[in-house]
């Protein structure tokens, strides 16, 4: 016989793991979605801009030249640190916030690289409108 361990009100932990398994898997999967979009998207990006021959500030620079293996550490470590946190994090509700602050954490950086990719784009569009 196995034995099953139940809180204190006589019930199995399994639906909050299943739930903060299931809410893990669909983080890793947008973390690793919004990597490869961006991935993609900086090669058309510094294309575009080189074919203009702008001066681009430092910030863009840098996520050009680095996106390489910048965005693998970042969006693919993200994904592992949410599925390593799976097997140290056993309460549900601290678990939910960890995957849920990650989550933002990772769309707000990934926001703020497409901010910064456009950035020149709205420039020399706020240049020409004068």
């Amino acid at each position: 016989m196995s034995s099953v361990e139940l809180d204190k009100n006589g019930r199995t932990d399994r639906s909050g793991t299943a739930i903060t398994w299931l809410a893990t898997v669909l983080a890793c999967a947008y973390f690793l979605w919004i990597g490869w979009s961006l991935y993609q998207s900086i090669s058309i990006f510094a294309n575009m801009y080189a074919s203009m021959g702008v001066e681009l500030p430092f910030v863009i620079r840098f996520v050009i030249a680095s996106y390489h293996w910048l965005f693998p550490v970042f969006f693919v470590g993200a994904a592992i640190a949410m599925i390593v946190k799976q097997f140290f994090v056993r309460d549900k509700w601290i678990n939910l916030s960890i995957t849920f602050i990650t989550a933002l954490a990772v769309d707000l950086a990934g926001s703020g690289i497409v901010r910064v990719l456009y950035r020149p784009l709205f420039d020399l569009m706020e240049k020409l409108s004068k």
